[in-house]
């Protein structure tokens, strides 16, 4: 059996390493990256541990963000690699499973496996993304806000920070030529087997690993409102802190997105505590950050 990874990522130098280290460990065989016209460290990592690996494979795309294109034509090359199972990877996220992953994938009888993604809070002080961030993102909430077709309100209207919002699930799918992934990777059509929600596997996400990757994220928004691969509907979140950006109101949101000594969330005024979750940081202390 073999398990491909794909992603694609831009400016992501302060956890690439452990994110492409990580799930070679844990029974991913191979990596296909596309760069999209990164201006940090990202293609000096790629380029490191393509060669110490063997098993990170990688191009660079400077063109307009076209996530879903993209990725779909990395996990069909990973067909033609002969894979038998795709993992789509964002650069921020963390697959986790209960036991050994290829052992749980080689005895699944579905075609899609639908897991769940968990969002981990990083710490009010940290100003800027390091690769130490991770150490510190060891806090979530004790259960996610939804339904899914209600976030985009509870978040707009600030009842909720966007890190309490239930996410719709990530899924890891049978490799087909036929494959294709949808917008924000939540999603994967063209394969006739059956869809399964399992528990056992999960998505650690570190979507907000400081202060400063919301102005980093609100970049990407200016980036998704320009490109016509997105409708108007997709990417709302980032497109929301490209206009706090404007407004001038980053400093609330981060609050409501950031946890202080107490371990809480101060969303506009409410505070929220949360929950330790050390899954995250044991990740980072495994890989070696």
């Amino acid at each position: 059996m073999k398990v491909v990874g794909v992603a694609m990522v831009r400016d992501e130098d302060d956890v690439l390493a452990t994110t492409l280290g990580h799930h070679l460990s844990i029974g991913v065989d191979e990596v296909l990256v596309v760069d999209n016209g990164s201006s940090d460290g990202t293609g000096r990592i790629l380029r490191g541990m393509s060669r110490s690996t063997g098993r990170v494979h990688w191009t660079r795309d400077d063109g307009e963000f076209r996530q879903s294109e993209v990725t779909t034509a990395l996990a069909r090359e990973a067909v033609d690699r002969g894979a038998d199972w795709i993992v789509v990877i964002d650069a921020d996220e963390f697959w986790h499973v209960d036991g050994d992953l290829r052992t749980r994938l080689a005895a699944s009888r579905a075609d899609v496996l639908q897991c769940p993604v968990v969002n981990f809070v990083q710490e009010r002080g940290r100003r800027r993304n390091a690769s130490q961030g991770l150490l510190r993102m060891n806090h979530r909430v004790e259960r996610a806000v939804g339904p899914v077709d209600r976030t985009v309100e509870l978040v707009t209207s600030r009842q909720i920070g966007f890190i309490e919002m239930q996410y719709p699930p990530k899924c890891i799918s049978r490799a087909v030529s036929t494959i294709e992934v949808h917008p924000g990777n939540h999603g994967v059509s063209g394969l006739e087997g059956p869809q399964e929600r399992v528990e056992d596997i999960a998505c650690l996400h570190a979507p907000l690993r400081s202060r400063a990757d919301l102005e980093r994220k609100a970049e990407q928004g200016v980036r998704v409102a320009q490109s016509p691969a997105f409708r108007p509907d997709q990417g709302w979140h980032v497109r929301r802190w490209r206009d706090l950006v404007v407004d001038g109101d980053l400093d609330a949101e981060w609050a409501a997105n950031s946890y202080d000594e107490a371990g809480s969330l101060d969303v506009f005024g409410l505070a929220k505590p949360l929950v330790r979750d050390e899954r995250l940081a044991n990740i980072a202390r495994r890989v070696g950050v």
